[in-house]
């Protein structure tokens, strides 16, 4: 288990508590997933899920839950599940010095308590954990078309690294 850290991000206005998420709390990190999902299928068709993509999650967050090396972390207001991020470590390719990689491979805090430091703080709850476990450095995947995102990752300290590219396969020869 993973220490508790409890107490009020900056200009929160609310008290979150950040703790491990728990077999519990699958529907309602479902239910955040979705709602992040749902918004980049509508600015992005590449998000566009498959038809077991619920289901998909869920296993996921459950093999997530269980691994040594990811973390689950669930923000939660009054009770309320509110945010969570899913982070893990995987070695580098042995071609780089730097040979573990911390990833935030998912972070979601619902609309109507954004902009209340709560990202951040799972953001920061996230990256301590990874340096602490061997990290040597934290990647994330933030999609252009969400400037939301962008901003974010940008205030929070991210920095442009490389620029993944897609190339339209669909057209003839």
């Amino acid at each position: 288990m993973h220490a508790v850290n409890q107490g009020t991000p900056p200009q929160s206005g609310v008290n979150v508590v950040l703790r491990d998420g728990r077999s519990s709390d699958a529907k309602a990190l479902g239910g955040l997933w979705r709602e992040l999902m749902d918004y980049h299928e509508s600015i992005d068709d590449r998000f566009a899920l498959a038809h077991n993509a619920d289901q998909a999650f869920q296993s996921y967050l459950d093999n997530a839950r269980k691994s040594d090396d990811y973390l689950v972390r669930v923000a939660e207001v009054d009770g309320e599940c509110v945010g969570f991020t899913i982070s893990c470590i995987l070695p580098n390719s042995p071609a780089y010095r730097t040979r573990w990689v911390g990833y935030i491979n998912d972070i979601c805090v619902t609309d109507r308590f954004r902009g209340r430091g709560i990202g951040e703080a799972l953001v920061k709850d996230a990256v301590k954990w990874l340096r602490t476990h061997g990290a040597e450095s934290v990647e994330v995947y933030v999609s252009r078309a969400n400037p939301g995102a962008q901003k974010f990752w940008r205030r929070v300290g991210g920095r442009d690294y490389l620029d993944r590219l897609t190339v339209d396969i669909s057209g003839e020869d």
